[in-house]
């Protein structure tokens, strides 16, 4: 049984790029970027008040992929390595 697939919307955003070229700089659309680290849309947006850096087009939120990716790699947090206090009373 074969069923007719129907052509997807045009203002659905399956239909829009993945990926768009600008300079030296690739525009991601933002549910690849999810796709990409393994979360949903909803917890890549929670970035956006961080200063996530995203552009809309055509309704469409895609994230330039290099400045994406510098941004994730300033917010890496490591801890201080304890040091270890010798006593003043010897013992």
């Amino acid at each position: 049984m074969d069923t007719p697939t129907q052509p997807l919307d045009p203002r659905c955003k399956l239909s829009r790029p993945e990926r768009i070229d600008i300079g030296d700089d690739v525009l991601v659309r933002n549910d690849v970027i999810a796709k990409t680290e393994g979360t949903s849309e909803r917890t890549v947006n929670r970035n956006d008040p961080r200063g996530a850096p995203y552009v809309l087009i055509g309704g469409v939120k895609y994230r330039p992929l290099k400045r994406y990716q510098q941004w994730r790699v300033s917010g890496i947090q490591q801890a201080k390595p304890t040091s270890k206090r010798r006593s003043r009373h010897g013992g």
